[in-house]
């Protein structure tokens, strides 16, 4: 009976916690990326897309400072541009490209809104 109860609370918080997206992220990887997916690197991180010129991140919003780090770990371990692909929700998530547009100004990152509102 733990055991049923156990899963069933799994199931439920795992479905919950992707149900506040109106997409998931490998969909929008699956849409704009131009490039190889999900490339592994030698210290099995993934990019969640790698192109010629760029190691691009992609991620929602809320999560920009995450998407900062990740894109130029991948852009130093790839020897590509660093990039970010940022998902926008809704109007409010624009106060998040606020905040990260000058980060991507003095880092060098590219960055690309995706507005899905």
């Amino acid at each position: 009976m733990r055991w049923g109860l156990f899963i069933f609370c799994l199931i439920f918080s795992t479905t919950a916690a992707h149900a506040k997206h109106k997409i998931f992220e490998r969909e929008y990887v699956s849409k704009y990326c131009k490039g190889a997916i999900e490339y592994v690197l030698p210290d099995r991180t993934r990019v969640d897309c790698l192109t010629n010129e760029y190691a691009i991140e992609f991620d929602f919003a809320s999560k920009w400072g995450q998407a900062i780090g990740q894109s130029l770990h991948y852009a130093h371990m790839t020897r590509r541009l660093p990039a970010i692909y940022l998902i926008l929700e809704s109007k409010k998530d624009m106060r998040f490209v606020e905040i990260l547009t000058p980060l991507c100004n003095v880092y060098g990152i590219k960055l690309f809104l995706i507005e899905n509102y």
